[in-house]
């Protein structure tokens, strides 16, 4: 048997559920694996690292799903800003914030990495699954 087609019908609020829960999984999952291979500060690094990128992009999308309720014409121009902003922020992070002395930058840019890769391909196959729905 085939299996059922995921469809979303909750809009902004399923994107935003539906790409939350892979990346705090893979970020759980990242911090583990750097604890494991090289050190508790490794560890706490790139779970952090992982946390503040499902943070910005959380809120993005929250952004998006006030807005579109009342401006739908807002929502793609809102979309991409949002995603700017998301850079310019974990840029400013990254250069205005001085690092704490248990920080491990490779630790926490693998996790960052990790967490910006999930929650793209999962909000991305979220989408998918929503937009004919929105816009039908």
């Amino acid at each position: 048997t085939m299996a059922k087609k995921f469809v979303n019908k909750n809009g902004w609020w399923g994107i935003l559920l539906h790409a939350s829960w892979p990346t705090v999984l893979a970020t759980v999952i990242t911090g583990m694996v750097f604890q494991l291979a090289e050190s508790g500060e490794a560890g706490l690094s790139a779970f952090t690292a992982g946390v503040v990128v499902w943070m910005l992009s959380a809120v993005s999308v929250l952004l998006i799903a006030a807005i579109w309720k009342n401006h739908r014409h807002l929502a793609i121009p809102m979309a991409m800003g949002a995603f700017v902003a998301k850079i310019v922020v974990l840029g400013l992070l990254l250069t205005a914030v001085p690092s704490p002395d248990w920080l491990h930058t490779t630790g926490a840019a693998i996790g960052a990495l990790v967490a910006i890769i999930v929650w793209q391909a999962a909000e991305v196959l979220v989408f998918i699954n929503t937009r004919r729905l929105i816009y039908s």
